[in-house]
């Protein structure tokens, strides 16, 4: 029965229906709930109205929602497909499109079936934390992965659309187009980043017009550099803070300056030692990229974790067929403490009096990355083959 059960759900369709009615269900129990249980999704929604009508998309907005549109201009515009159905039908479409995103990031990827099959199972838990929030984090996850995926097929154009794609969302999705430097074609995906970043860019030049179009990128400037202060999210610097609660914003530029130090100092030791050859090691350093981006982030919240969990998997799939425990000692502890600790799994009160308060969801996946780092600065070995295609 057990051998029947596995068989079924390890299934592509199975797994893929899974998601989608994951996604339905998260959907509707907000819709049921009110607007103020799907606040972001109102946000999303009330931008494109805001820009086809010329007002600042970044102002306080009380009477629609509450908080701030934090999204790049062009963001209104690839939601725009979503802002104009009813309610209950965008929500769920919204929902199942970010699913479906994460789902055939992971079907694309150059990795064993096996691996795929534990890829879509373990960020399941965390994919459904983050649609509770109806935020973009999924989509920055698969625009990931594909990065990944098409500069492994050597396809430079495409390559270099997603972590644009990513940027016109979240500015930090930019980050993945850090991997070019190891493939072949660097000309090629330099000129067409650009390419894509002048498209993507003008996007809401037909709704603004030459007037407002200069504007609309001064207010997301703005708000960009004001999102900055007093914020130390769940990251590295919100874990100083709970162990030093005099940190200041200053302590918080120099932990991301020193961040930003090792992985400049990561990746042109990899380039300067070849040590990228082989597939697996470039997944790694792949998985360095998702930690290090929600890690070194102030603004990184509990949903921003479908990111980093994906650049766990990605190391435990990396590391799992060495026979030292120690890459399933941590997945684990990313399974039960970084995926579970917001869930009803634990008690409320173990989640608002101690996992919340102490950042507990940030440790396990700090420890990936700084197991991943060791790995990248002074570990060369060639590692397993992740699949039998190369690209």
């Amino acid at each position: 029965m057990l051998k029947k059960l596995s068989a079924f759900f390890s299934k592509e369709y199975a797994i893929l229906s899974v998601y989608v009615l994951a996604s339905i269900g998260i959907a509707l129990q907000h819709y049921r709930g009110g607007p103020d249980k799907y606040n972001n999704f109102v946000i999303f929604r009330s931008s494109v109205l805001h820009l086809l009508h010329h007002q600042n998309l970044h102002l306080e907005y009380p009477d629609e929602y509450f908080d701030l549109f934090l999204y790049h201009p062009s963001f209104c515009i690839l939601f725009s497909p979503f802002a104009f159905l009813p309610v209950s039908v965008s929500i769920v479409l919204w929902a199942i499109a970010c699913s479906l995103a994460v789902f055939y990031a992971i079907k694309c990827l150059p990795v064993s079936y096996k691996s795929k099959c534990f890829l879509w199972w373990f960020i399941l838990v965390e994919l459904t934390t983050s649609l509770h929030s109806q935020q973009t984090n999924p989509l920055i996850a698969a625009l990931g992965l594909f990065t990944f995926t098409f500069l492994e097929k050597q396809k430079p154009k495409w390559a270099a659309l997603f972590p644009i794609l990513a940027f016109c969302i979240k500015g930090y999705g930019l980050i993945f187009a850090a991997m070019f430097i190891f493939y072949p074609k660097k000309g090629q995906y330099i000129l067409y980043s650009l390419i894509w970043l002048l498209v993507l860019t003008i996007l809401p030049f037909p709704i603004t017009g030459t007037g407002h179009f200069v504007q609309v990128y001064q207010d997301w400037f703005d708000i960009l550099l004001a999102d900055h202060k007093n914020n130390f999210g769940f990251s590295v610097m919100g874990l100083f803070k709970v162990w030093n609660p005099n940190l200041t914003d200053a302590d918080v530029t120099r932990i991301q300056l020193a961040g930003l130090l090792l992985l400049a100092t990561t990746w042109t030791l990899n380039l300067i030692k070849n040590t990228f050859a082989d597939e697996s090691r470039r997944m790694l350093l792949l998985a360095y990229l998702f930690l290090w981006v929600i890690l070194f982030n102030h603004a990184s919240e509990s949903p921003t974790y479908v990111i980093a969990v994906t650049g766990a998997a990605l190391f435990y799939i990396v590391n799992r067929d060495f026979v030292k425990p120690w890459p399933t000692v941590l997945i684990v502890l990313v399974l039960f403490f970084s995926m579970l600790a917001p869930t009803d799994v634990y008690p409320p009160s173990w989640r608002n009096e101690f996992f919340k308060p102490y950042l507990i969801k940030v440790i396990p996946c700090l420890l990936v990355w700084a197991v991943v780092q060791f790995e990248l600065l002074f570990i060369y070995e060639k590692q397993p083959a992740l699949s039998s295609t190369q690209y």
